[in-house]
């Protein structure tokens, strides 16, 4: 009888514990698209671009994500996403040891929610997951010139691996909402080890901070956010009280609605913190502005007319990081900020030290049918120099950047110009086409000012 008792103990201390479902729900979307590019290098005639840039490109992608998300006991839920993304039998990647082949699978979200936490007011979720605020100027997608993933080295901006492994704290005081949030922007094994490498430490980059967002009982349904970011990256820190990038980033944020239609929105941001060069300490005291604007036109109310404005400055630096003690570097940091989406020029430039200017308007010809334009105008905050370059991205180039030609008494970075088609054939599919070009401003050198062009067709579902 004992035996028996033990081994019935045994067979229930080895079965797997599984957590009550009350709710699953699996969704996603396949994304299949035609990319065609020519001249991202802007026809560039000197090395190493010449030979490196993308100056033709024709490819098929497909882009696949599966979402379960699952409601455990009261207040728990789960979520678990995967993507892949690929060039069209692409089945041994592009020879580049961090480049994708058509099998691989990205863990794109896996987290664990907990409402009424400890008391009602926090929700806490720990795992991978997305931080987006606002418009995403300070804490969006990442840059999309610099997006890791299944299209790394292929056209990496289009690419939707964008979350992070971290934990969010949600305290809910309605009308008053505060994030507090915390995860790991970059790790390596050396750093979780604590291994010491010539005379650095190889230590992580870590992202923490809040965003207080509180909403006004005004009739314009007026939203005001005050937020601090911060990135500690300790990667080369040699103890020395030199080493270690520090990066704050206090900001403020508003929407109102004054009249129907009408939406307004501002933002404005300041970078403090340091930046370490050479061995050499420089103070950050940089600055960022945006205004939006958009109005949804009291005519023809059956083809949805809006129009739509923006503002964004980006701070730089006439004499870059100088490497020497006591100099403010105000060149703005990109930080996680995501701009311009779909747009030529946030493909290829760092959003730094820049004024854009962006104007459009979308209706509805059809029912089912969107049709958009956006003019933008781009010209640099300071001028050009050797200690100032201009430098760009390149889709297929991973993070490396190129320095550009340029002449020192201009400041024009040129114009763009896109139109974006959208049918929705159904409630569940949907086909696009976005055209883009970019006509180089009078800043560039006529050594690298050829106009950049776009073609993207796509078709996609959701489930």
């Amino acid at each position: 009888m004992r035996k028996l008792l033990v081994a019935g103990l045994m067979v229930v201390l080895s079965t797997p514990a599984f957590a009550a479902i009350q709710n699953v729900k699996v969704s996603g979307n396949i994304t299949s698209s035609f990319v065609d590019r020519s001249n991202f290098d802007l026809g560039s005639t000197t090395a190493p671009l010449y030979t490196a840039g993308l100056k033709k490109q024709n490819v098929f992608l497909t882009q696949t994500e599966v979402r379960i998300d699952a409601d455990l006991s009261d207040n728990v839920s789960a979520q678990v996403g995967l993507i892949n993304e690929r060039a069209w039998n692409n089945h041994n990647g592009l020879g580049n040891s961090n480049a994708y082949n058509d099998t691989n699978v990205d863990l794109y979200l896996a987290n664990l929610t907990l409402r009424e936490f400890l008391y009602s007011p926090l929700t806490l979720t720990i795992g991978r997951q997305v931080f987006f605020y606002g418009n995403g100027l300070i804490l969006g997608n990442g840059p999309a010139n610099q997006t890791n993933g299944g299209l790394e080295y292929i056209d990496q901006d289009l690419g939707w691996s964008t979350a992070e492994d971290g934990i969010k704290a949600v305290l809910d005081y309605k009308p008053l909402t505060i994030d507090l949030i915390y995860f790991r922007n970059d790790e390596t094994n050396a750093g979780i080890q604590g291994l010491w490498s010539g005379s650095n430490y190889n230590r992580s980059s870590e992202v923490f901070g809040y965003n207080a967002n509180y909403q006004l009982s005004d009739p314009w349904n007026t939203v005001v956010e005050q937020y601090m970011f911060n990135r500690i990256d300790e990667s080369g820190y040699t103890g020395t009280g030199k080493g270690g990038n520090t990066l704050y980033v206090p900001g403020l944020r508003a929407s109102t609605n004054p009249i129907k239609g009408l939406n307004v929105q501002g933002e404005i941001a300041w970078q403090l913190g340091q930046n370490v060069v050479s061995g050499y300490t420089e103070h950050r005291d940089a600055m960022a502005i945006q205004a939006l604007a958009s109005y949804s036109l009291p005519v023809l109310p059956k083809y949805k007319p809006t129009v739509n404005a923006s503002y964004t400055y980006f701070s730089g630096d006439k004499t870059g990081a100088v490497s020497s003690s006591g100099h403010k570097y105000s060149a703005w940091d990109v930080f996680m900020g995501d701009l311009g989406a779909g747009t030529i020029y946030s493909s290829i430039y760092p959003l730094t030290n820049m004024n854009i200017v962006s104007a459009g308007a979308s209706v509805n010809p059809l029912e089912d049918l969107t049709a958009a334009f956006t003019w933008s105008n781009l010209w640099a905050a300071d001028s050009y120099s050797s200690k100032n370059p201009l430098q760009i991205y390149q889709p297929n180039e991973g993070s490396t950047l190129y320095t550009m030609a340029t002449k020192t008494s201009n400041r024009s970075l040129g114009n763009e110009y896109d139109v974006n088609l959208t049918y929705n054939y159904t409630e569940d599919v949907t086909f696009g086409v976005s055209l883009g070009w970019y006509v180089p401003g009078s800043a560039l050198s006529n050594t690298n000012r050829d106009t950049a062009s776009q073609a993207i067709a796509s078709l996609g579902v959701k489930f």
